[in-house]
């Protein structure tokens, strides 16, 4: 198992630093993705969703560290290597400056959370598990891309882990763990069904029903925190909040 971690998340770590400079947004989303897919195909054919589960969380995890300090290092690379990551920041900026967008608005967000979600439901019950992970590389991209542009232009007297940790707020980080847990249950329900009718049918449902709690939480976050956590990236940019979009790179 310490194998399986390895093979999945040093490559996680170490990939965001080499492809940046490329600045192409089809390999920076998928050979991160490779190994992981590799390791976490496995574990769902063999019925073991928690491991898979364990493994694609911790590449999370150091994908999102990766890529948030290359992005910070270099973010005019990130901005053109990262897919949607100039137009994701653009609208971040323009609901910080101005308060419009649909971070605040449950009418604009909630529907994309849903619509997400059960692509992840889909694409994981239908291909092991590999096309919601692909997927989660692109939503965790430009994510990832727009922190590190907060890092690299906040208030140089913030310690860079504090701009971090800000411009990565608790609801989706909810919400990347909801997704995870949601696309290894469709994983482990949908691989014997469609590739290996002999293979172990694990139960799924409480990986579901924690998924779904999680998803919860990050809607209620987001509903209740977004306004204050606005005011914290205005003070954290500054003048670069009121950014127009297409700006900076």
């Amino acid at each position: 198992m310490i194998r399986a971690f390895a093979f999945a998340v040093i490559p996680a770590l170490l990939l965001p630093w080499l492809l940046l400079p490329i600045k192409n947004p089809t390999l920076f989303a998928t050979l991160p993705v490779v190994p992981l897919a590799l390791v976490y195909a496995r574990a769902i054919a063999r019925g073991r969703p928690r491991v898979a589960a364990a493994v694609a969380l911790a590449w999370a995890v150091a994908l999102t560290v990766s890529t948030v300090a290359a992005a910070a290092h270099s973010p005019e690379s990130a901005t053109r290597g990262i897919w949607h990551a100039g137009a994701y920041r653009d609208e971040m900026l323009r609901w910080i400056a101005t308060g419009e967008g649909a971070e605040g608005n449950i009418a604009r967000f909630l529907p994309r959370v849903l619509v997400e979600y059960a692509l992840v439901l889909l694409l994981a019950a239908a291909s092991a598990g590999v096309g919601a992970l692909i997927l989660g590389s692109l939503l965790l991209g430009y994510m990832n891309g727009y922190v590190g542009w907060v890092v690299a232009h906040a208030d140089q007297a913030v310690p860079p882990i504090h701009s971090a940790l800000i411009a990565w707020p608790p609801w989706p980080m909810a919400r990347v763990i909801s997704f995870v847990l949601a696309g290894t249950a469709a994983a482990a329900w949908g691989f014997p069904r469609l590739y290996d009718r002999g293979a172990a049918r694990p139960s799924v449902k409480p990986l579901v029903l924690v998924s779904l709690a999680f998803l919860a939480i990050d809607i209620g976050l987001k509903l209740w925190l977004a306004p204050v956590w606005r005011d914290f990236l205005r003070g954290l940019l500054g003048a670069s909040a009121g950014i127009e979009a297409g700006g900076s790179g």
